[in-house]
């Protein structure tokens, strides 16, 4: 009996746990259910947006179109710097299935550094579908090597920029200057895009913001293998600003020429405007290196070179004036009145002051010599004690109203301000007192006297002028391109230097008879044109034997003399004496401005 009561009570026992069975698997996939459920809800709801995004951007690329940069044109309307089409080898970070190889093919496909590809797309996020530029100015060879290897080649593209184009090689290129791709330090301002090609230097630098112009960009549908289907969307790219510079490219192709193989400056200013119609600094780097991308070893030889190609003498160099120093010295000494065209010295070749001896730069001396002598033939002799009796300050004070000492404000990076010493008459703290012996050497502009070529130019333009002090002008205008103008500089004075009319007409007279007169600027003469100027040579301390007697070569001039157009200043760096290098240079820089008046002179006679 108690065994059928142990039948009859376990059925009941086996439903209930089978029940419970049910239950636990309805559950579970009830719950299953609800996580099946919400995931696709997370997906479709709260994803969607995401994923919808994503699924158009494997299908949908966006590419940037570079706006043509602006162009430079000289004062005549000639391009100084032009715009081509060139081919830019990039690839887009997202559609880079294997980083490693792909970049590997390119690398041994066109001969490029490795590394150099690997850097420059580990600086953008892996799934960036922003293009990043490996190369610029591919040739066609180089398309045609990426075109056939295509299909093993992800993710890499050849695009078509527009790209910096030059007359020659070496052009203007201090004036100028030149554009390379936005740095990672520029990155950090704010103020430009991975791949934006930025102005680095010269001209290209001051004025990138109105150079670059407005990059567009187009929508375009690509299939499977990256390929364009159909173009969506496009917005056109809006070309900067054309820039009219007070540049004449004539004048600097001849200043240029005139300087080949000369190591120097070349300051070509109108003295009525203090616009600069031709700046050149030797040796020149060449600007169409960078058009591209400079690899390292050729950035390093540039920079390690020993001649500095990318100093821009005319405005970042400072030499000793030598005797175009004496102009300052006569001025001062007349409008003062402690010197007068009547006073005389005898040179015999050297002077005395104590235990010191100063040398003339001519052996046995210029014998008696009156103030305009002295100029035309450079005497030194005859300033040493001119200077003594000028004093230092005053030799100070009107050599800082001719702008030396202080830049001239001209629009390029880097300008220098020289450096005019400014006597003591006794001890002022760790200052020594001033010696005679410092204004002796201050009188024909050696010492610790320094200048720049800009700033001899506008010295040179004020003596032309009657006193006028303008600061360099390098650009007319700015014009967008419905030919409206975005900024314009009418040029400024900076400065007046008060000197009566009989002292400048005592220095017009005199620079003249340095040129036309059997002066030391003789080798600049050109019949049928009045050319007023001052040679200098400026003393350097040599380093070695082999550089002894190489001195830096000056000559300042303006013509015509009754009328002054141009001012043209010349240096040559360890060239030697100043009118036996520098004025014939000035001779044919001049004669090709004027050339036109010199041939009619030619005819005629």
């Amino acid at each position: 009996m108690s065994r059928g009561g142990f039948r009859r009570g376990g059925l009941p026992e086996r439903r209930d746990a089978g029940r419970r069975r049910i239950m636990v698997v309805a559950g579970v996939v009830a719950a299953a259910f609800l996580l099946v459920v919400g995931q696709l809800w997370y997906l479709q709801v709260l994803e969607g947006g995401y994923f919808r995004d994503a699924s158009e951007k494997n299908r949908i690329r966006v590419r940037p179109v570079a706006a043509p940069r602006g162009i430079l044109f000289d004062r005549r309307g000639v391009p100084l710097v032009d715009n081509r089409p060139a081919f830019t080898l990039s690839v887009i970070p997202r559609e880079l299935e294997n980083r490693e190889a792909v970049l590997g093919r390119v690398a041994s496909l066109l001969r490029l550094p490795y590394r150099e590809l690997l850097d420059a797309v580990a600086r953008v996020p892996t799934d960036s579908f922003v293009p990043v530029r490996l190369r610029r100015g591919l040739t066609l060879e180089d398309v045609t090597k990426v075109e056939e290897w295509r299909l093993v080649l992800p993710g890499v593209i050849v695009e078509v920029e527009p790209q910096r184009t030059y007359p020659t090689s070496r052009f203007a290129a201090h004036l100028l200057g030149y554009v390379r791709e936005v740095s990672d330090e520029q990155l950090r301002q704010g103020r430009y895009r991975r791949g934006d090609m930025v102005g680095q230097s010269g001209l290209e630098r001051i004025l990138d913001e109105y150079l670059r112009g407005q990059d567009g960009g187009e929508r375009i549908e690509v299939d499977a293998m990256g390929r364009p289907v159909r173009l969506i969307q496009q917005t056109e790219p809006h070309p900067g600003a054309q820039v009219i510079t007070t540049v004449d490219a004539r004048i600097q192709e001849a200043a240029e020429r005139a300087m080949e193989g000369h190591a120097g400056a070349v300051v070509v200013m109108d003295p009525r405007t203090g616009d600069v119609l031709a700046m050149v600094s030797t040796p020149a780097f060449e600007i169409d290196q960078f058009t591209g991308t400079i690899d390292r070893g050729a950035w390093l030889r540039l920079v390690q070179d020993p001649y500095y190609p990318l100093l821009n003498r005319a405005i970042q160099s400072q030499y000793a004036p030598g005797s175009i120093f004496k102009i300052i010295v006569a001025a001062a000494g007349l409008q003062e009145g402690t010197l007068t065209p009547l006073d005389r010295v005898h040179c015999t070749g050297t002077f005395h002051l104590g235990a010191w001896e100063f040398k003339d730069w001519k052996e046995g001396g210029h014998g008696t010599v009156d103030l305009h002598r002295a100029m035309t033939q450079s005497c030194n002799v005859f300033f040493y004690q001119a200077g003594l009796k000028v004093g230092g300050g005053a030799i100070a004070r009107y050599a800082t109203a001719f702008g030396f000492g202080q830049t001239t404000g001209i629009d390029l990076q880097g300008e220098k301000v020289g450096l005019i010493p400014q006597p003591k008459s006794r001890r002022d703290g760790a200052r020594r007192a001033w010696l005679a012996g410092e204004t002796v050497n201050m009188s024909i502009g050696q010492g610790p006297v320094l200048v720049t070529p800009i700033q001899v130019a506008r010295f040179m333009a004020a003596v032309a002028n009657g006193g006028v002090l303008w600061k360099p002008r390098l650009v007319q205008r700015v014009e967008r391109p419905d030919q409206s103008v975005a900024w314009s500089d009418p040029g400024a004075v900076t400065g007046y230097v008060e000197l009566s009319p009989a002292v400048w007409a005592f220095l017009r007279q005199s620079l003249w008879s340095v040129v036309n007169e059997g002066g030391t600027g003789a080798a600049a003469r050109i019949p049928g044109l009045d050319i007023a100027g001052k040679t200098g040579t400026a003393q350097m301390i040599a380093k070695s034997r082999s550089e002894r007697g190489q001195d830096h070569a000056w000559f300042a001039a303006f013509a015509p003399a009754r009328d002054p157009e141009v001012v043209v200043v010349v240096l040559v760096e360890r060239g030697g004496k100043g009118g036996q290098v520098a004025a014939p240079l000035a001779r044919k820089i001049l004669n090709a401005i004027f050339f036109e008046k010199v041939a009619a002179v030619g005819v005629a006679g």
